[in-house]
């Protein structure tokens, strides 16, 4: 287990690391932390902005009496959130299952979202975000006929990846029919090959949700799609540590199912095995996860550490640290600016970290980008 203190970061991010850690592992946090006392309104603002709330929340419930605020109405925002967030996640769980009755018949499984939340300790606590629905693409229009037509409001479709998001009330569902990052072109085709190889399968695990069997991935394809994922939304925009904790957490849970010569072979097909070796380093290091509880766990520099941190800080979850309103300014003058913040600057801004990854990332979305320019999208 990683140690509880990290020099380098402030005393309110030791402390939100070890209350993070200990909601994660149902361990006792680091009490030395908090013998000066704690920022519980800047402790609440940094979970927040991590979409961690209730597993920072479970890690304030592992304090000693000695190490909470004299004042407890200081720890409401935490316990009404993790009131709000368990009856979200019920709503959630109940929506799916219904989906999922609808969808009866067509080729399709839960990815991300309610179905990783089973692999907590206590599902509830994960701050739920939408529904994703994931389907081979020859079977992604006829989900689409089934759904569309019941949903309150409906999204741009974007049709050359087979994406269609859609509103039922306050639920937020999205059908995927390819797994497509808009970063490499190689990296894209070979996880469209993954995709059929997961819908050739004769039978799929599930989970249970509001009673009904949901079906969900097998583990080996999930460990490198949820990874994939959390990938695209580092190197487009941001990522908050919900998404790396909820990789971490289906690895611990699954690392048996996982063989780790595929893995291994799968890794280096896509080209990923240095960034697997670096965040699965950083889980041990920033998130508390054993070594042992992880394949193929690789190792990661302190100043590496420290790199990757400080970018999930800065850029906020889904970027929302990073102002991109340029609403009065013409059509073309906006596509350039976002070709060069999507493009350009959110590819790079890793380099000194990932110097390959960043370079082959960036060259891949620029042909992706200088297309859809042209095709004025």
């Amino acid at each position: 287990m990683a140690g509880s203190r990290h020099h380098r970061l402030t005393e309110t991010e030791n402390q939100f690391f070890s209350l993070l850690r200990a909601g994660l592992w149902n361990e006792v946090p680091d009490a030395s932390l908090f013998a000066s006392g704690a920022d519980w309104e800047g402790l609440y603002r940094l979970a927040s902005e991590q979409t961690v709330v209730g597993h920072v929340t479970g890690g304030i419930n592992r304090l000693g009496t000695e190490c909470l605020p004299r004042e407890p109405e200081r720890l409401d925002p935490f316990l009404g959130d993790l009131v709000a967030t368990s009856r979200r996640n019920a709503k959630l769980d109940g929506f799916t299952a219904k989906l999922f009755e609808a969808l009866e018949g067509v080729p399709a499984v839960l990815v991300k979202g309610q179905a990783l939340a089973q692999d907590y300790l206590d599902p509830q606590v994960r701050q739920p975000g939408d529904i994703d629905i994931l389907l081979p693409p020859q079977a992604y229009a006829r989900a689409k006929e089934i759904l569309l037509p019941k949903a309150t409001k409906v999204m741009d479709e974007e049709p050359a990846i087979l994406h269609q998001g859609m509103m039922f009330g306050s639920v937020e569902v999205e059908l995927h029919g390819s797994i497509s990052t808009l970063m490499s072109r190689r990296l894209d085709r070979r996880l469209s090959g993954m995709v059929e190889e997961l819908f050739r399968q004769e039978s799929l695990p599930s989970v249970m949700l509001a009673e009904r069997a949901v079906p969900v991935p097998d583990a080996l394809f999930n460990a490198v799609y949820i990874f994939v994922h959390f990938l695209h939304h580092y190197w487009s925009g941001g990522v908050g540590l919900r998404q790396l904790a909820d990789w971490t957490m289906y690895l611990s849970v699954h690392k048996r199912e996982i063989d780790p010569g595929q893995l291994r072979e799968r890794l280096k097909n896509l080209g990923l095995e240095r960034l697997w070796s670096a965040f699965t380093g950083f889980s041990v290091s920033y998130l508390g996860c054993p070594a042992e509880k992880l394949p193929l766990c690789g190792s990661l520099s302190p100043e590496k550490g420290r790199r990757i941190w400080n970018d999930i800080r800065r850029c906020g979850n889904f970027g929302k640290n990073i102002s991109r309103s340029r609403g009065g300014e013409s059509y073309w003058t906006r596509k350039v600016h976002s070709f060069w913040q999507l493009v350009v600057r959110d590819r790079l801004r890793h380099f000194p970290a990932f110097p390959a990854e960043s370079l082959r990332f960036f060259l891949g979305a620029t042909g992706y980008g200088l297309e859809r320019l042209a095709k004025g999208e």
